[in-house]
């Protein structure tokens, strides 16, 4: 993944190495390392106060496996140079979407354990018992909340109210007794925004993107969540991509606080990365680089396709060779 001015990822334990390694890195080199447990693979992209950070867990087990968990420990850094910005804070399990911790020990179920919510700005454990519902989603610092069919978002630092389904419009496809719910459909991509579905039960519903801070209606999605959405960090834009009735695809470019940037229809389509002001998407089997802001096709072909771009244009690609499973790339002066 990549945030801030670095990429992270992990190296499991092999050739004699006991423990699991999450690095931070980017064209100039590796820029930190984090040596943690191997039983307990767990990362979270957050903003602690602004910065770009990454939130890693860690555990007592013993190495060899033979041990239980008895405790797990989540703790951020920024992800520029490593240094710890919070933590070490217990929590009861591995992260359940965003800042969001639960005990799942078989598993992701499809009914979300009651979770553990942190502030991000401070990691400390936010206090929801005033608040009705289970912790939903989160996302740099504000949480979704849900109890039944009613939702609000709050803010985790100071615990105030920032909207709840109550104030939003019912979109006039939607059936009169329609409300909204919350699947998570689009995978825990799906940045400042949340899609919530407005449902009367049964097959039919209607969804519509809202911003997850303020409750603003941006636009409505098209179609059936195909595949987890992207975000470009520099602009909290995010790509939705949705399969029509009809087997078609739409993609669509939907920013915070502004609405829907453009949508575009294809055969097929699946976004691999946005950044650097453009999105890199394979539309009806073909590579191509687009305008973030336009969605206009500024090249295509048969090219590879990065799998995380950083806001200064270094790329990320991934290759075929067993003993070189990436090639960062920059752009030319």
């Amino acid at each position: 993944q990549g945030s801030g001015s670095a990429f992270t990822g992990s190296v499991f334990p092999a050739a004699g190495r006991e423990n699991l390694s999450f690095y931070g890195f980017n064209s100039s080199g590796t820029r930190w390392r984090i040596d943690t447990n191997p039983s307990c693979v767990g990362t979270v992209l957050t903003s602690v106060n602004g910065e770009p950070s990454i939130v890693i867990l860690d555990s007592d087990a013993r190495t060899d496996g033979k041990g239980p968990v008895s405790v797990t420990v989540a703790t951020a850094f920024a992800v520029d140079d490593g240094e710890t910005l919070w933590g070490p804070t217990e929590v009861p399990g591995p992260s359940t979407g965003g800042l969001i911790f639960a005990n799942t020990p078989k598993g992701l179920t499809a009914e979300k354990a009651p979770g553990t919510v942190l502030d991000a700005d401070t990691g400390a454990v936010v206090d929801l018992n005033a608040r009705p519902g289970t912790a939903l989603y989160e996302h740099h610092g504000t949480v979704l909340l849900g109890d039944g069919p009613a939702l609000t978002a709050i803010d985790a630092g100071s615990g105030r109210l920032l909207w709840s389904s109550s104030d939003l419009r019912r979109p006039p496809a939607a059936d009169p007794e329609a409300h909204v719910v919350f699947r998570g459909s689009y995978g825990p991509s799906s940045g400042g925004v949340v899609v919530l579905e407005w449902t009367a039960g049964g097959d039919s519903s209607v969804p519509v993107v809202y911003d997850l801070q303020t409750g603003k209606e941006l636009a409505q999605a098209s179609g059936t969540p195909a595949g987890i959405a992207r975000v470009d960090g520099a602009t909290g834009t995010v790509l939705f991509t949705a399969r029509q009735a009809s087997g078609d695809h739409v993609l669509q470019a939907v920013r915070p606080g502004t609405g829907l940037l453009w949508s575009k229809a294809a055969k097929d389509a699946e976004v691999f990365a946005a950044g650097h002001g453009a999105v890199y998407a394979r539309l009806d089997g073909t590579s191509a680089r687009m305008d973030l802001e336009s969605g206009a096709v500024l090249e295509s072909g048969q090219f590879v396709l990065p799998e995380a771009v950083l806001a200064d244009g270094s790329a990320l690609f991934p290759t075929r060779e067993s003993s070189t499973g990436y090639v960062l790339a920059k752009p030319e002066p």
